[in-house]
């Protein structure tokens, strides 16, 4: 026969049992939320780390094609750069990553801000934003038109309704056959001479009123150039794979020939972006 002090002691041993795997159990949880928690900061460190180093990459980037685009100032770029991509050159990083840079004509879409122009800039560059309103949505406006840079357009990278919207405000009622040349000369790989240009107001009809303002709307050497650059690892898992890229506008012509109201230094970026990795990008993202 259990004695009633037997059973009591029994009771408690239980009873302690029981609180000592609750305190384990407690104990784990506690354990297993720190080490979440933990990892969730080790992860955002990691995060906010790579983006140091990206931030660092691309300061170090601009910096370096800065000082290479200083060099190029004044020089036919199209001599240097490949027709169809406009590859540059090629970097090799002490990580041995590989940097290629493209330098690409971005003066094809209309000068939107008219600041300090002369009156019949002002009155021709009413016109072709007016042309442009009137034949495209709100987004495709903005995407055709930049806040900087000289006031011409490059006929050579200008889209079909800047050039339409631009070559009215020129040729009046010869617009449709001035048009139709335009076009022809674009197809050529080559920059746009003062020559051809003449050759095809000629062919189109244009007086000698036209003929001027052609000059004063369209580009026959272009400054402002998109500089768009992308980084690819050098080793590990990822070699080979695009892991950066970056993008900005800068003018390769002295600010005193330019006309933009925005005089920057030879080579200084107007605007430098992280662009998305994406394999198609729109060069309006830069202005």
């Amino acid at each position: 026969m259990n004695h009633p002090s037997d059973t009591s002691r029994s009771d408690r041993r239980a009873f302690a049992f029981v609180m000592v795997i609750l305190l384990l159990l407690v104990v784990s949880m506690g354990i297993g939320f720190a080490m979440m928690r933990f990892s969730a900061q080790s992860k955002t460190v990691a995060r906010q780390v790579s983006k140091y180093q990206e931030h660092h990459l691309g300061r170090g980037l601009q910096e370096a094609i800065g000082a290479w685009l200083r060099q190029q100032n004044g020089r036919d770029l199209y001599e240097v750069l490949e027709p169809e991509t406009g590859h540059a050159m090629d970097i090799i990083l002490a990580d041995g990553s590989a940097v290629a840079v493209f330098l690409l004509d971005a003066q094809g879409a209309a000068l939107s801000n008219l600041t300090n122009q002369s009156d019949t800039v002002i009155e021709e560059g009413g016109l072709i934003l007016r042309n442009l309103a009137a034949s495209t949505t709100e987004e495709e406006y903005l995407r055709e038109t930049r806040p900087f840079g000289p006031f011409t357009i490059s006929i050579a990278s200008a889209s079909d309704v800047v050039l339409d919207a631009a070559a009215r405000v020129v040729a009046g009622s010869q617009a449709d056959r001035f048009i139709s040349e335009l076009f022809s000369l674009r197809d050529n790989p080559e920059s746009i001479s003062r020559t051809e240009l003449t050759q095809v107001a000629t062919s189109a009809g244009l007086d000698s009123q036209q003929r001027a303002a052609i000059f004063r709307v369209f580009a026959t050497d272009i400054e402002l150039w998109a500089v768009v650059i992308e980084v690819r690892a050098g080793g590990g898992v990822r070699q080979g794979e695009l892991i950066a890229r970056y993008g900005g506008v800068t003018n390769l012509r002295s600010s005193s020939s330019s006309q933009s109201g925005n005089p920057t230094e030879i080579g200084a970026f107007i605007t430098w972006r992280e662009l998305d990795l994406d394999e198609q990008y729109d060069l309006s993202e830069l202005y």
